[in-house]
C-alpha cells in the first residue's frame, strides 16, 4: 500500500531549527526538498551535514524567490526570532518575518511556523492579524498552525488536553522553570531580559510586551476553548538579585545584578486570578530559592495545576534520565512541528488551532 508523501520546505534552520531537520528526514512520509537559511556561511551546504544527517542533496539557500516557486505541500517557518514583537509593524524584525510568512502562504504552501513567537494563538493578536493571516491563506489556498513548546504545548495544548477529565474547573496554573545560562545569546539574556543588570537600570516593558504576545496568547487560548469569557489579561514581573558573581554563556553576571525572573501572565475572571501562566526563568540555580522549583539536580520543565473535580497536577520534565533538558527541547518542537504536518495539509484552508485539529500523533516515531 502506498503511502502518501508531503514535500517539504524548512525555512530556518538554527539551534532548534536543526532537530525539525532531522524530524523531517527521519519521517517516511516528509520529504525535504528546500532549505533557506540566514547564514551566509550555511548557503550551499547539504541539509544533512547541518543536522549531522546523511546527504540529502538538498542544498541551503538564502534565495526566498526559489523558495516561494518551489511546488511544496508544507513549510516549518523557523527563523530565530526570541522577541516575540508586534508582527503589525513592518518595521520590526517580527513584523518582517511575518510578512514573509504569509508570503509562503500566498504562494500556495501550508505553513507550521515556531516564529514569529507573537503568533502563538493568532486571534488575540486582534483584527489586523487575524485579516492578513486569512488574506493570505485565502489567497493561497493553504493554512497556517503555530506550534512549540511553550507556548505552543506545554502551557495550552497540553493543558487543554488535560480538561478533557475536568467535571469543574476552578483554577488553572502553568509555569515554565527553565535556567538560562547555556543560552549564548547576549542581546536575548542581557538585553531582552536584562540578566546582569543592576535592578534600577532595567525597564521590564520591553519583556511584558513580548510575552503579554507569547504567554498572553496561551491564556487567551484556554479561556477561548473553555469558553471562558477574561475581564483581561493581567501582566506582572518581579526579579530576584544574583548571590554572587556566575559566569554564562552570554557572559559575567555580577553579584547584586538581576539572575532570576518571573514574568507572569493572568487570566482574570470576576475580579480574580483564574489562568495563570508564568515562565520562572534563572541564570543560577541559586538564585531566588524560594521560588518554585522544578527539582533538584538541576531538573527543568513545566507544572500544570488544575484546581477542581477532579484535581490534577503535571510535571513535564525536559531532559529526563539524564538527558540535556535544552537539546531535549529542540526535539520537542522538532517533533512537534513535524508530526502537525499530514493534520494541517488535510485540514480546510485558514488559521487553525489546536481545536480544530487532529491530535498530532507520532506516527513512525517507535524505534525498531
Amino acid at each position: 500500500m502506498d503511502v502518501k508523501q508531503y514535500r517539504m520546505i524548512q525555512y530556518g534552520a538554527g539551534a532548534t531549527g536543526k532537530f525539525a531537520l532531522r524530524s523531517i528526514l527521519t519521517h517516511p512520509q516528509l520529504e525535504l526538498i528546500g532549505l533557506g537559511v540566514h547564514s551566509d556561511a550555511r548557503v550551499g551546504v547539504d541539509a544533512g551535514a547541518i543536522c549531522r544527517m546523511p546527504l540529502t542533496g538538498v542544498l541551503a539557500s538564502n534565495d526566498l524567490p526559489a523558495l516561494l516557486d518551489l511546488k511544496a505541500d508544507c513549510v516549518l517557518f523557523m527563523p530565530w526570532d526570541p522577541y516575540a514583537g508586534d508582527v503589525s509593524d513592518p518595521t520590526t524584525h517580527s513584523g518582517q518575518l511575518f510578512e514573509t510568512l504569509c508570503r509562503f502562504l500566498e504562494s500556495g504552501k501550508n505553513v507550521i511556523a515556531s516564529a514569529p513567537n507573537s503568533l502563538v494563538y493568532a486571534p488575540h493578536l486582534g483584527a489586523f492579524t487575524m485579516d492578513r493571516l486569512e488574506a493570505a491563506c485565502r489567497n493561497g489556498g493553504a493554512s497556517f498552525l503555530y506550534g512549540g513548546i511553550s507556548p505552543g504545548f506545554a502551557s495550552d495544548r497540553l493543558v487543554l488536553a488535560l480538561t478533557q477529565c475536568s467535571a469543574r474547573i476552578d483554577t488553572i496554573h502553568v509555569r515554565e522553570i527553565m535556567n538560562y545560562a547555556n543560552y549564548g545569546d547576549r542581546d536575548t539574556i542581557m538585553g531582552l531580559y536584562g540578566f546582569g543588570m543592576e535592578a534600577g537600570a532595567f525597564d521590564p516593558s520591553g519583556i511584558l510586551e513580548s510575552f503579554q504576545r507569547g504567554l498572553g496568547g496561551s491564556v487567551a487560548m484556554i479561556a477561548d476553548a473553555l469558553k471562558v469569557s477574561l475581564d483581561r489579561i493581567q501582566m506582572e514581573f518581579d526579579h530576584a538579585l544574583s548571590p554572587h558573581n556566575v559566569e554564562i554563556a552570554a557572559g559575567l553576571v555580577r553579584k547584586g545584578t538581576i539572575a532570576a525572573e518571573v514574568i507572569r501572565a493572568k487570566g482574570i475572571v470576576g475580579g480574580e486570578p483564574r489562568i495563570v501562566a508564568e515562565h520562572v526563568t534563572r541564570i543560577d540555580d541559586n538564585a531566588a530559592p524560594d521560588w518554585p522549583q522544578f527539582g533538584g539536580d538541576g531538573k527543568e520543565g513545566y507544572q500544570i495545576e488544575v484546581r477542581g473535580a477532579p484535581a490534577m497536577k503535571v510535571d513535564f520534565e525536559l531532559g529526563a534520565f539524564g538527558r540535556n533538558p535544552m537539546a531535549d527541547a529542540g526535539w520537542a518542537v522538532g517533533g512537534h512541528l513535524t508530526n502537525s504536518v499530514i493534520g494541517l495539509c488535510e485540514a480546510e484552508q485558514g488559521v487553525r488551532t489546536f481545536m480544530d485539529l487532529p491530535l498530532a500523533l507520532a506516527a513512525h516515531r517507535m524505534t525498531v
